[in-house]
């Protein structure tokens, strides 16, 4: 297998396929293409109703979810888990659309400085006793998957029966794309937690099943608008 060295703060890691197909790879590339989707065909949806602003808010939070876990570093992946339950508010219409992007991008450029700074230093700017360090390093991305699950669950378990409520600053969201969509992230956040945990399930290793997945969960609701509008 060919590698290409790539420096981090630490010095200089493989880059191979094993290393990009992961869950964590797929998130990015999922937030990535979720934002290009919006700013280019979708872009008119969101001029006749700007509620539909919250889908740049929402990919900027998983950009910043899926680079955080690759830089390890509990700086970056503290602002992480911050950036992951602040969209809790936004999907429950407490703010509108450019309250919560506005949220999301910073959250994403406080990421990029610490990892700037963090690739500097020869210790992380955040050094607690190494019992702590250990949970931290365990635990900080399993939140922060955590977080991305509430995308979902707002929307099957709060919005799905009360739209009405948040009307404000959500729209009815209840097409077959969204719904699939949503039902997929609940998958895809299982994924991501059992990769941390689990290299294999029987033959199956969960790294490329969950990057495979966040691919499917790019083309599967695409293919569904193009079904039902054809």
């Amino acid at each position: 297998m060919v590698k290409i060295s790539f420096l981090t703060m630490k010095g200089s890691l493989p880059f191979s396929k094993d290393t990009v197909m992961t869950t964590h790879t797929g998130i990015v590339v999922l937030g990535v293409l979720w934002l290009v989707f919006w700013l280019g065909p979708a872009f008119s949806t969101f001029l006749v109703d700007p509620r539909w602003g919250h889908n740049f808010a929402l990919p900027l939070t998983f950009i910043t979810v899926g680079i955080s876990y690759h830089f390890r570093m509990i700086s970056c992946q503290l602002a992480a888990l911050i950036a992951a339950f602040l969209m809790v508010p936004g999907l429950l219409a407490f703010w509108p659309w450019y309250i919560a992007s506005l949220i999301a991008v910073t959250l994403l450029i406080v990421v990029l400085i610490l990892y700037g700074i963090e690739r500097g230093r020869k210790t992380e700017l955040l050094q607690p006793n190494r019992r702590l360090k250990s949970w931290l390093k365990l635990h900080l991305m399993t939140f922060a998957y955590i977080g991305l699950a509430h995308i979902p669950l707002t929307f099957f378990l709060v919005r799905w029966s009360n739209f009405e409520s948040f009307a404000d600053y959500l729209p009815m969201e209840h097409s077959v794309p969204i719904t699939i969509f949503n039902a997929m992230l609940i998958i895809l956040v299982v994924l991501a937690i059992m990769e941390r945990f689990v290299t294999k399930v029987g033959r199956f290793e969960v790294t490329k099943v969950g990057f495979v997945w966040s691919m499917l969960m790019i083309m599967i609701p695409l293919l569904t608008v193009n079904f039902i509008f054809e």
